[in-house]
């Protein structure tokens, strides 16, 4: 019995080495991808599902730098190829932002209005009662999909009695992308900002901030009011957008 239990024993210990010998170590492989299309930070965000991978992302060289297990790189690869094509290429974003002013003055001079506002002006006699609206400002930008943009213009100015004071006004846009059905543009956190100065006393004046801030889903080329910022019951401002899709 006792040389039976020796023998056991004595073969069991190969199969007892054999299982507490170390893992082979895993072999990793290093390489830089040049993308086309694709926004290198967006797809490093996508490629951290493979465990065990390491990714740097470089925007301005428009490229990753991907370290990974050498049974995964395929994978990797394969994923990149269906990732970077072009219809992941942000798309750019032109905006047109008029300020338009409306008032109950008469006579109101509205040389240099673009004729190309003639309906929104004629949307907006129909909205508001003010008897007039007169063109203040026009600020443009380019923006690129999923990034801010903001940009300042001292264009406008008001008439206070014989005085012409310079208006100053800011737009921004946190991001801009395009919709589901491929035709609406999303606009996150629009903001539009004027300060307009005001006489508070003879020959003394202070700037009123006017601003107005939304979200917005709005056609390619259509041109919307999007909001009022109002100064008072005898003239108020509007914030007419414009935005086009660049390719």
């Amino acid at each position: 019995m006792k040389r039976a239990l020796l023998a056991l024993i004595l073969l069991t210990l190969p199969l007892a080495a054999q299982e507490k010998k170390p893992d082979a170590p895993v072999q990793t492989t290093q390489k830089v991808y040049i993308l086309k299309y694709a926004d290198p930070q967006n797809l490093s965000q996508l490629l951290k599902v493979f465990n065990g991978v390491g990714i740097i992302p470089n925007t301005e060289m428009h490229a990753l730098a991907v370290t990974g297990p050498s049974n995964v790189m395929q994978s990797i690869e394969e994923a990149i190829a269906k990732l970077d094509v072009a219809a992941a290429a942000p798309k750019n974003f032109d905006f047109t932002v008029y300020l338009m002013v409306g008032t109950e003055a008469e006579n109101i001079v509205s040389a240099g209005v673009p004729k190309d506002l003639d309906t929104v002006i004629a949307q907006l006699k129909n909205a508001f009662s003010f008897k007039n609206y007169r063109f203040l400002d026009v600020l443009t930008v380019r923006a690129r999909g999923g990034q801010n943009v903001s940009t300042r213009s001292s264009g406008g100015s008001v008439q206070l009695g014989s005085v012409i004071k310079q208006v100053n006004s800011s737009f921004s846009v946190r991001s801009a992308s395009i919709g589901a059905d491929g035709a609406t543009i999303r606009l996150d956190r629009l903001s539009c900002m004027s300060k307009v100065p005001v006489e508070v006393a003879p020959g003394n004046y202070s700037d009123e901030t006017l601003s107005l801030e939304t979200d917005l889903d709005i056609k390619e080329g259509q041109k919307v009011v999007v909001g009022r910022m109002g100064m008072s019951s005898q003239q108020a401002m509007f914030v007419v957008l414009t935005v086009k899709v660049v390719q």
